[in-house]
């Protein structure tokens, strides 16, 4: 099972999107903030993947990425946004991180993507 931490301020998307990767058989902890995050990574002392909204309450999701990047090189990081500018979209994947535009699909989106990647 992986080990998955969700950052997500929508606290209804995030309660759905944590349904469905449960349901997959990954274990999720949830976070409101930025700040959250970074203190629930270091109390659990990592996970396999990051799944952060772009736009959260005290950061972005490429700020975060930068953070967590420097401490949990290893994590895979998957970046949720209804975000269209191709600028972001070009840094993300510059970046490495996985991004998924939050569509009607976008929560079975994040699946296939752990489990290609975990394959």
């Amino acid at each position: 099972m992986k080990k998955l931490l969700l950052i997500e301020d929508d606290c209804f998307m995030r309660e759905m999107v944590t349904m469905v990767l449960e349901s997959e058989n990954f274990e999720v902890v949830g976070a409101e903030t930025g700040a959250e995050a970074l203190r629930l990574l270091q109390e659990c002392a990592g996970c396999d993947a990051v799944i952060a909204d772009m736009y959260l309450p005290d950061t972005d999701g490429l700020e975060l990425f930068e953070q967590i990047n420097a401490i949990y090189p290893e994590a895979m990081f998957v970046m949720l946004s209804s975000e269209t500018d191709q600028k972001i979209v070009s840094k993300a994947d510059s970046l490495g991180i996985k991004y998924i535009f939050k569509d009607e699909n976008f929560a079975e989106s994040i699946v296939t993507t752990l489990q290609t990647v975990s394959k």
